[in-house]
């Protein structure tokens, strides 16, 4: 049967790719499932690698982050996915999960920095993984409360909230 003996399934489409700067790139995408394959690779066809192609790589490292979190005097590595938010207080920078909380070696402004597009800047000491919100309120002053999956409530400040609507496109 050739090279091709082993794929299960090929999926072709064409999508529209929003960069973080808000630019738009149109870009066919092929998904090819082969059971014989031991690790996913991505393979980028282009006539020129330039600007439009670095910001794809750029989505694309930043969409499995990794960072390390101290609980309890061990070294814990966690996941973009498994994290509700991040706080700082007293000058640490703590990551919170759906049941733990872990010290991570970075200030907030670093985390922006190497976080994905759902995560937000909610006040001057807390980034929230907008996935993990379950919903949105106003609350005075023009500030907003966030509830996560968990039920805990956390607050957008004045400050933030027009640029989480421009996000959310509120």
């Amino acid at each position: 049967m050739g090279k091709f003996a082993c794929i299960t399934k090929i999926i072709g489409y064409t999508d529209i790719v929003t960069t973080e700067e808000g630019r738009c790139i149109v870009v066919k995408i092929t998904i090819i499932e082969d059971e014989q394959i031991g690790e996913m690779e991505i393979i980028i066809r282009c006539q020129k690698s330039d600007e439009q192609v670095a910001e794809l790589v750029s989505l694309i490292s930043k969409q499995d982050v990794k960072l390390t979190g101290e609980k309890d005097g061990e070294t814990y590595l966690l996941t973009e996915a498994s994290i509700y938010y991040f706080e700082s207080v007293d000058k640490k920078t703590f990551a919170y999960t759906q049941s733990d909380v872990y010290e991570v070696p970075f200030r907030l402004y670093e985390l922006e920095d190497r976080l994905g597009n759902d995560f937000f800047r909610a006040t001057k000491a807390t980034i929230i993984n907008l996935s993990k919100v379950n919903s949105i309120i106003p609350d005075y002053g023009g500030r907003m409360q966030l509830t996560l999956l968990t039920g805990e409530k956390l607050l957008v400040s004045r400050q933030y909230a027009q640029a989480l609507k421009n996000k959310l496109e509120m």
